[in-house]
């Protein structure tokens, strides 16, 4: 009697893998950022800091409207 092999759906999302390449992509982000505000005036990171608390309050306010899934 031949075995059935199993097979996996090469398309279908693969969690372990996300949550590494989202790590992945969050360290070079951070990494990034810190370089660019190392190297930074004073003027240039209070205005760097300005726009990441804009963004964060934007995405906040948004999640509060969004419902959840």
């Amino acid at each position: 009697m031949p075995q059935e092999i199993a097979m996996t759906d090469a398309n279908a999302p693969d969690p372990a893998f996300d949550t590494f390449t989202s790590r992945l992509i969050r360290r070079e982000a951070l990494r990034r950022a810190a370089l660019e505000l190392s190297t930074t005036t004073p003027a240039g990171l209070e205005s760097a800091l300005a726009k990441i608390s804009a963004e964060v309050t934007e995405e906040a306010a948004e999640a509060k409207i969004t419902p959840k899934r």
